[in-house]
C-alpha cells in the first residue's frame, strides 16, 4: 500500500482526453463530423446570398439558432479536438429554441437546417458520452489496482484497518445514537414507575441496543464467530477466541475489499456494455444508442442530453480510496501532539545535531574521497610519471658496502702475502666467492687464541661481518627493485576498495527500477493490460463470444494511458498505431492475435 504518494486519481486533463479521443468510436464520430461539416458548407454555398434566400422562408428563431451553432462549432475552421470542450448545456439552450419549429414549419429548407442542428448535437452528445464512459471506466480500473494491491498484503490490510478505524467507530457511534434516540422516544415513564425505575429501564434498553448492534456488526463481518457462542469454554474455545481476535482486522478489511471490487467490476461491466453498444451502432442511429429518459419526439434529444450530463457528473466515491485525511490521520495526529515540543527540542539542540551530522555523516564521506579516492589516484599518477620516491635503501649504499669489502679483502691478502689482484677480488666478490680469506680462516680457527692475539682471526671475522652486511644489502636492494617493479600493481590494489564502493553506489543510483505513479507500479499494470487484451481477443475469436468489444477498447485505452511514461518518444506513434489496429474492424481476430505477438516482441522489454 502506498505510504508516500497521495494516491490521487488522474484528473480529466487535456492529455488524457487526447488519448481517449484516439479510439474507434471517436474516429467514427470524427468522420461523421467531417461529412456533416462538408455538407453544411456546401448547403450554405448553394444558398447564394444566404440572408436574402433564408429571409421569409426560414423561421427567425431557427435561423438564429443555426447561426449560433455554426459559430459555436467554428465550421469555417472546424477542429475536432475542440468539440470535447463544447458545453452540452449550451447545446441544450440552442436546441430548446428550435425544438418546436419542426412541427410548425414543414418546408424543406427549415427541415434541412433543423436536421443539421440535430445532427451536430447528436454527434457531440455521442462523443461526450463515449468520453465519459471511457474516462470513468479508466477511473474504475485505477480503483481496481488500488484495492487489489491492498488485498495482496496483510500489512497493507492492517494499515488500512488503522486508517479507517475512526470512520468505522464514528459510523458505529452514529448507529448507536440513532437507535438510542428512538429508544428514548419509546421509553415514556408511567405513573406507577419511579424515577429510579425509569432510568434503570433506559439503562437496560441502552445496554441491549449496544450489545445487539455490536453483535450484529461482528456477525456480519465474521460469521464464523457464531461458533464461539455454542462451544464450551474449553482450551480449544480459548484458542479459537484468540485466533478470532488476531484475525478480526484482516477479516473485516478482506470482506470490505471484496465487496468494493465486486461493486467496481459491476460498474465496469455496465460501462463496457454501453461502450460496446456505441461500437456496434450505426452512426445514423446514435440517438437510440444514447441513454434516454423516455422522452418522445423532439423532447427525446433533450432527455438524452440531460442523461448524458447526469452521467458525466456521476462519481464513484463509495469505491474510491480513502481521503488524504483518513489515510494520514495518524501522522497528522503525531505531528499535532509531538511536533511543537519536538521542534523546540530540535531547535535547542541544533548545534549538537549539526555536529553529529557533520562528524558521522559529512566528515566520513569527505575522508573517504580524500584518503581512498583522491590520494590513491595521485599516487597512481606519480607511478605512471616515474616520480615515486618510495624505496627501502638509498641509491649508493650497496656500492659503498661492496667497495669497502673489496678493500678489506685486498688489504688482508696484501698483508698476508697472498697472491691476488684487485680485479680478481672484485670478480670474486661479485660472485660471492671468498675462498681467498675463507681458506685462511679455516686454518687460523684451529689456533684461535694465537691468531686472536696476533689480530689476524679477528680481522677475518670482521671481513665476514662486512660480507654479511653486503649480502643483506643485496637482498634488500633486490626487494626494493621488486617493489618498484610492482608499484603499479600495489597502486591498483590500494585503490580497488574505493573503486568497488563507488561502482556499487553508481549501480544502485542508476539501476532500473519499476516506475511508480500514484502508488501504482506501471509496468505491472501494462503487463496485465496486454494479457487482458490477448484474453479478450481469444474470447472474441469464439463465435458465441461477441460482447467484449467495449472491454477491449477500455483495455487498449488504459494501456495507452499507463504506458505513456514507459514507451520512448520515438516509438509512441508506432505504439499507438499498433494498439489501435487491435480494435480495427478491417482485421480479423487471427490477424489481431498475430499483432499481439508482435507487440509482445517489440514492446515487451519496456514493461519488464
Amino acid at each position: 500500500m502506498d505510504l508516500i504518494s497521495l494516491g490521487l486519481t488522474p484528473k480529466r486533463s487535456k492529455k488524457i482526453l487526447r488519448v481517449i479521443n484516439n479510439n474507434r468510436i471517436s474516429l467514427t464520430i470524427k468522420n461523421e463530423f467531417d461529412k456533416l461539416n462538408s455538407f453544411t458548407k456546401s448547403f450554405l454555398a448553394n444558398q447564394l446570398g444566404a440572408e436574402q434566400q433564408f429571409k421569409g422562408k426560414v423561421n427567425d428563431t431557427l435561423l438564429e439558432a443555426f447561426q449560433e451553432l455554426y459559430y459555436l462549432f467554428d465550421c469555417e475552421n472546424f477542429r475536432f479536438e475542440k468539440v470535447s470542450n463544447i458545453s452540452l448545456i449550451k447545446l441544450t439552450q440552442i436546441y430548446k429554441k428550435v425544438e418546436e419549429v419542426g412541427d410548425a414549419d414543414n418546408d424543406t429548407l427549415s427541415k434541412t437546417i433543423l436536421d443539421i442542428i440535430q445532427r451536430y448535437i447528436i454527434l457531440t452528445t455521442a462523443l461526450k458520452h463515449s468520453d465519459s464512459l471511457i474516462y470513468k471506466t479508466l477511473v474504475l480500473k485505477s480503483q481496481v489496482v488500488y484495492w487489489e494491491s491492498l488485498n495482496n498484503s496483510v500489512v497493507n490490510k492492517l494499515l488500512y484497518f488503522v486508517q479507517t478505524s475512526p470512520v468505522k467507530l464514528w459510523t458505529f457511534a452514529v448507529d448507536i445514537f440513532t437507535k438510542t434516540k428512538e429508544l428514548l422516544y419509546q421509553s415514556v415513564a408511567t405513573e406507577e414507575e419511579t424515577h429510579l425505575d425509569y432510568y434503570l429501564k433506559i439503562a437496560k434498553n441502552l445496554y441491549r441496543v449496544v450489545e445487539s448492534t455490536f453483535a450484529k456488526a461482528i456477525h456480519q463481518e465474521t460469521p464464523s464467530v457464531s461458533f464461539l457462542a455454542i462451544e464450551k469454554h474449553s482450551i480449544q474455545w480459548y484458542l479459537n477466541a484468540i485466533k478470532f481476535v488476531v484475525k478480526f482486522p484482516v477479516t473485516v478489511i478482506s470482506r470490505e475489499i471484496r465487496a468494493k471490487l465486486k461493486q467496481i467490476n459491476e460498474e465496469i461491466l455496465v460501462n463496457t456494455g454501453d461502450i460496446d453498444v456505441l461500437l456496434k451502432c450505426n452512426p445514423d442511429d446514435y440517438l437510440s444508442a444514447l441513454p434516454s429518459g423516455g422522452g418522445k419526439g423532439n423532447h427525446q434529444l433533450i432527455d438524452v442530453i440531460d442523461k448524458t450530463i447526469e452521467f458525466d457528473h456521476k462519481s464513484y466515491s463509495s469505491t474510491e480510496e480513502p481521503s488524504f485525511l483518513v489515510r494520514y490521520w495518524v501522522v497528522i495526529a503525531f505531528v499535532i501532539f509531538y511536533g511543537p515540543s519536538q521542534s523546540r527540542k530540535i531547535y535547542n539542540n541544533r548545534d549538537e545535531i549539526l555536529h553529529w551530522i557533520n562528524y558521522n555523516g559529512v566528515e566520513p564521506v569527505i575522508g573517504f574521497f580524500k584518503n581512498w579516492v583522491v590520494r590513491p589516484l595521485y599516487e597512481m599518477l606519480d607511478i605512471l610519471r616515474s616520480n615515486s620516491d618510495v624505496t627501502i635503501t638509498t641509491k649508493d649504499s650497496l656500492a659503498s658496502d661492496v667497495t669497502s669489502l673489496e678493500t678489506m679483502i685486498y688489504e688482508f691478502a696484501k698483508d698476508n702475502h697472498i697472491d691476488t689482484t684487485p680485479a680478481q677480488i672484485n670478480q670474486d666478490v661479485k660472485n660471492g666467492d671468498l675462498k681467498i680469506v675463507m681458506s685462511r680462516y679455516e686454518d687460523e680457527i684451529k689456533s684461535p687464541i694465537k691468531y686472536l692475539i696476533s689480530g689476524s682471526l679477528l680481522r677475518l671475522i670482521l671481513i665476514q661481518v662486512q660480507k654479511g652486511k653486503v649480502d643483506g644489502a643485496v637482498a634488500i636492494n633486490g626487494i626494493d627493485k621488486l617493489l618498484k617493479s610492482q608499484q603499479l600493481v600495489f597502486g591498483i590494489v590500494s585503490i580497488s576498495p574505493s573503486i568497488f564502493i563507488l561502482y556499487q553506489v553508481y549501480q544502485y543510483l542508476t539501476a532500473d527500477r519499476p516506475i511508480v505513479l500514484n502508488g501504482k507500479q506501471l509496468n505491472i499494470i501494462c503487463l496485465k493490460c496486454l494479457n487482458n487484451i490477448e484474453n479478450l481477443l481469444i474470447l472474441l475469436q469464439a463465435e458465441h463470444q461477441a460482447t467484449y468489444g467495449g472491454e477491449l477498447l477500455i483495455e487498449i485505452i488504459n494501456l495507452l494511458v499507463c504506458s505513456n511514461a514507459l514507451i520512448p518518444l520515438e516509438l509512441k506513434d508506432d505504439w499507438v498505431n499498433d494498439l489501435n489496429a487491435l480494435n480495427d474492424t478491417k482485421f480479423d481476430i487471427s490477424t489481431k492475435l498475430d499483432l499481439v505477438q508482435k507487440i509482445w516482441n517489440m514492446y515487451g522489454p519496456y514493461f519488464r
